[in-house]
Parts: structure tokens; sequence; C-alpha cells
């Protein structure tokens, strides 16, 4: 070993040991595995169930206003997935590159690059959110929806847009905070914000005293207005330097060179969020040939698996945040020890709720409907989508070591092929094309995990990733 790997290690130490002193920080670097995954991904998993209670709570109230608004919440959820996907791959690709230079010990740097990745995101936030409110119409129309369905979406989505820039300035900062080892930050804003929503939405969609009700529109200011919230207590609190990470304000001058090494992580990163949109959009598609009923079937599905996955993603990102770091320290062999704790983590706690949401599938359905067609349905969609929860536990995992590395390109190549061109197909054709009809999808949707997680897996095997620069 020479002096300067002595000196590396040395620094990278140190830099361990006193982020690990600050409070809500967590020691990627030199933590026993098992307990220092545990201890980062548990913020993380109840901040995504907070944050899943955004749309939880839009749809509980909204569901009072009939079948279709529960079809028209569906679609703007995933228009609105599709939307934030813009500027996610963005946060997540600032998020690889501050988690490298924390683990190579160049705090100043990763301040650096959360500042331009911050003042970059909010140019860009608020024309998106200008340029989306015209094409808006357009979007919906191409959907083929039924026509009270298409007018309920886009009065939710119209008043949505506003909130887009708090948005997305709040996702940057999550993620560059995270990459720091500080989960703690994250939950407090997501929770903030969930709440504020709860109490909004009521107000604004039913009305009160002199607020008049204003239906879906009223659904989609409170979700906006809380997010705006957010964006502006994160940006005060990232100037503080109270996240651990500090913001420059002597350094906002945009830095094209660093923005482009930003966006060549995050454009594959947003372009694999997309294919995950688009499939989801695809198989909306599917659900309304056979009905308004199935496509809110799928809608209250989708909710149920999406709160079983908030554990997926957060032990995700948890293991994805360790790849970084552990990568920019040289400790290769501590990578493949957070994956394969995360595996096993998840083998346990996901194959308990797949059994849960097989056995109160019904329940889960009755909470948002009463009608009993949607609630038969949606229990035969979770009764299918159960079987792929492992799978695509896995599947996320393995992809999240390979993105965590640098190598955006190739984790966006397993995601985008599995779900494009392997599960929407396989959807269509067994609900197309077989005796299955509806039930084709929820089998399209199995099959599509399955294959993504051998694919990942062959993928992390050959470890080419472990060459990415950033």
């Amino acid at each position: 070993m020479d002096q300067a790997d002595a000196e590396k290690i040395l620094t990278v130490s140190q830099t361990a040991q006193t982020l690990q002193k600050k409070r809500g920080r967590i020691d990627l670097l030199n933590g026993a595995v098992v307990p220092t995954l545990i201890s980062f991904a548990l913020p993380l998993a109840f901040s995504f169930v907070v944050n899943m209670l955004y749309s939880w709570i839009d749809t509980y109230f909204v569901s009072r206003l009939g079948s279709s608004a529960i079809a028209a919440i569906g679609i703007s959820e995933q228009l609105g997935f599709f939307i934030f996907n813009f500027g996610s791959g963005f946060a997540i690709g600032t998020g690889i590159i501050v988690a490298r230079r924390i683990g190579e010990g160049n705090r100043k740097q990763a301040n650096y690059t959360a500042t331009q990745a911050v003042i970059s995101m909010l140019v860009f936030s608020t024309l998106l959110s200008i340029a989306l409110y015209f094409c808006l119409g357009w979007v919906l129309n191409a959907m083929n929806l039924e026509p009270e369905v298409a007018r309920l979406a886009q009065v939710y989505l119209t008043a949505l847009l506003f909130g887009v820039p708090g948005n997305f300035i709040t996702f940057q900062i999550n993620s560059i905070v995270r990459s720091s080892g500080n989960a703690i930050f994250p939950m407090i804003i997501l929770l903030l914000t969930t709440v504020l929503n709860a109490i909004l939405a009521p107000i604004l969609i039913f009305g009160l005293g002199p607020i008049p009700s204003l239906g879906m529109m009223g659904a989609g200011f409170a979700t906006a207005t809380s997010q705006l919230i957010g964006g502006a207590i994160s940006v005060l609190l990232l100037i503080s330097g109270k996240t651990g990470i500090r913001f420059m304000m002597d350094r906002m001058k945009l830095d094209l060179p660093l923005i482009g090494r930003i966006a060549k992580q995050g454009i594959p990163a947003s372009l694999q969020m997309f294919s995950v949109s688009i499939s989801r959009i695809a198989l909306f598609k599917f659900s309304s040939s056979f009905g308004t009923g199935i496509v809110a079937a799928y809608t209250l599905g989708l909710k149920v698996d999406l709160l079983v996955f908030m554990t997926v993603f957060a032990i995700g990102i948890a293991v994805e945040t360790a790849t970084g770091q552990n990568l920019g320290a040289g400790q290769t062999k501590r990578i493949f020890q957070f994956h394969r704790s995360g595996i096993y983590i998840l083998l346990g706690i996901v194959g308990f709720l797949a059994i849960n949401v097989f056995l109160f599938a019904d329940r889960y359905a009755s909470i948002f409907t009463n009608d009993k067609v949607i609630i038969r349905e949606t229990t035969r969609y979770l009764h299918t989508a159960v079987f792929g929860y492992v799978f695509f536990a896995m599947g996320v995992v393995t992809t999240r070591v390979i993105s965590g590395s640098g190598a955006s390109f190739r984790s966006m190549t397993i995601v985008g092929g599995s779900l494009i061109f392997l599960q929407v197909p396989l959807a269509y054709i067994l609900s197309h094309y077989t005796e299955l009809a509806q039930q084709g999808i929820w089998f399209g949707i199995v099959g599509g995990y399955i294959l993504f997680t051998i694919i990942a897996f062959i993928e992390l095997s050959r470890k080419k990733w472990l060459n990415a620069k950033v």
C-alpha cells in the first residue's frame, strides 16, 4: 500500500467518524452491514409509507365522487408519475455523485454538486410545468378514456401542475441528503407535507364555510400547495446547513460541465422511471378496454402493491447509497454484503406482506369503495399480483446496486427492457388473445417481474458495473 492509498483510507475513516457523530446520519462505510442497513432503511420505509398516503388521501376522499373519479385518480397518478420522472432522474443522478464524493471524503465537492443541482432543478421544473400545462389535453385525448374520466383527470392534473416545482425541489434535496447518510430529514419533510395534504384535501374537495367545494380540482390544489410548502422548507434548511449538506450561496453560477455529468447519470435514471410509467399507462389502457370498473380495480390494487413496495424501495435506496459510498472508498466487498443482506431482509418482510394481502385483499379494497364489482375485481387482481412481490423485491435491490455504482445506463436497460419489451407485450397477449381476459393483464404483470429479476441477477454477476466512473 503506498502513501496515497493510506492517506485516502485515513481521510475516508475520519470523514465517516465525523458523519457518525452527527445526528440523523448513518455510517455506511464502517458499521456492521445488517444493523446499518436496517437503521438507514427504516426512516426511508416510513418516509415512503407517508408519501404513499398522499395518493391514498386523495383517493379516499375523491372515491366519494364515484367510480369515474376513482378511475380519473388512477390515470392522473400514472401521468403525474410520468411528469415526475422528468426531474426524478436528475435528482437520482445527483445523489449517486454526492454519495461517491462523500465516500471519497470530498465533502466540499459534495456541497458544490448539491448547489448546482438544486439551482438547475428550480429552473427546469418551472419551465416544465408551464410546458405541460399546454400539452395536458392532447395527452389525455390520446389515451382514449371515457369522456367523464378524461374530464376529471384534466381538472385534477391542471391543479396539480402548480406544485411541480415544489415537488421536484423536495425530491432533489431529499435525494442529496439521503446520499450523505441522513434518512431522517426526508422523513420529516414528507410527514409534514402529508399532514398538510390531509388537512387541505377534504376542505378543498368538499368545501368548508366560505370555501367552496372544488371537487377534483380541490384534490389537486391540496397536493400542489403541500408540495410547494415542502419545497420551500427544504431549501431553507439546505441553506442553513442543518441537513448535513450545505448550499453554497457563493457558488450559484451554473457549472455546465458538472451539470452535464449529473445529466449523464440522470438521463438514464429518468428513462428508467419513464419505462415504469409507460408500462403502467399501457396496463391502464389495456384495463380500460374491459370497462371503467376494471380500471378502478387496477387503481386500487396498485395502491396496495405500492404500499407493500415501500419497504422494497427503502431497502433498495439504502443499498444504492451504500454502493456509491463504499465504491468511492474502495470497499467493494461491502457492496455485495449489503446486496445479500437486503435480499434476505426483503424475503422475510415481503413474503409476510404478500400472505397478508392475499388473505385480506377484499378488506383492502373496501377501504376505498363499497362497490361490490370493484371490490371483487380488485380482490382478483391482488390474488394474482402477490405472487410477483418477492421477485419484484429481489430485482429492485439488484438493479439498485448497479445504479448506485454509477452504471445508470445498464440499470435503465434492465428495467426498461423488462417492463416495456417483456411485461407489457405479455400482459397484452394474455388479456387479448386468451380466455383470461382482464385476468391476463394480472398474470402478465407477475411474469414481467420474474423475467426482470432473472435479467438483473445475470447483469450483477457480470460485474462490469464496478468500473463505472462518476
